[in-house]
C-alpha cells in the first residue's frame, strides 16, 4: 500500500514541473536555445571582467531575453503570448546571425594583416641587427 501512495504522490508532482516548462499550452523559449554553450550561464561581469566585450555582450543579451520573456508571460491570452514568444525567437535568431556576421568580418579583417601572415619576414631585420651588432662591437680584440 505504501508503494502505491508513493507512486501516486510522485505522479501528482509531475504536472507542477510540466507547468514550468509550458505556459498554458505555449512552449516557452529558453536561453540555452540561442546562446553558445559557453555563455548559457553567463553572469554579470565585474571588475576587469567588464573589459571583456564578448562576455558583456552575451550578458546584456541574456538580460534582454529574460526581460522579453517576462513581458510575454504577463500577457493574458494564449494567442498574444504565442505571438510574443514567436517575436522573441525571431529577434534572438536575427541577433545571432548579426553577431556571426560581425565575427566573420572581424576574422576576415584580421586575416589581411601582413605581420600575421609571415613571421619569418618580421624576424629577418632582427636577425640582421644581431649579426651586425656582434660584428662591430667597440673594444674588440682582433
Amino acid at each position: 500500500m505504501k508503494k502505491y501512495l508513493l507512486i501516486f504522490a510522485f505522479l501528482l508532482s509531475l504536472p507542477v514541473y510540466a507547468d514550468e516548462l509550458q505556459d498554458f499550452g505555449v512552449t516557452v523559449p529558453e536561453w540555452k536555445d540561442f546562446a553558445p554553450s559557453a555563455y548559457v550561464d553567463v553572469e554579470e561581469p565585474k571588475g576587469l571582467g567588464k573589459l571583456n566585450e564578448i562576455v558583456t555582450y552575451w550578458y546584456q543579451r541574456k538580460t534582454d531575453f529574460e526581460a522579453g520573456l517576462e513581458e510575454c508571460k504577463a500577457l493574458e491570452t494564449n494567442d498574444d503570448r504565442f505571438n510574443c514568444y514567436d517575436r522573441l525567437k525571431v529577434k534572438q535568431y536575427k541577433e545571432n546571425s548579426d553577431y556571426n556576421a560581425r565575427m566573420e568580418a572581424r576574422q576576415r579583417a584580421g586575416a589581411n594583416i601582413k605581420e600575421m601572415n609571415s613571421m619569418q619576414d618580421n624576424m629577418l631585420p632582427i636577425n640582421n641587427y644581431i649579426n651586425n651588432f656582434t660584428r662591430f662591437q667597440p673594444n674588440e680584440i682582433r
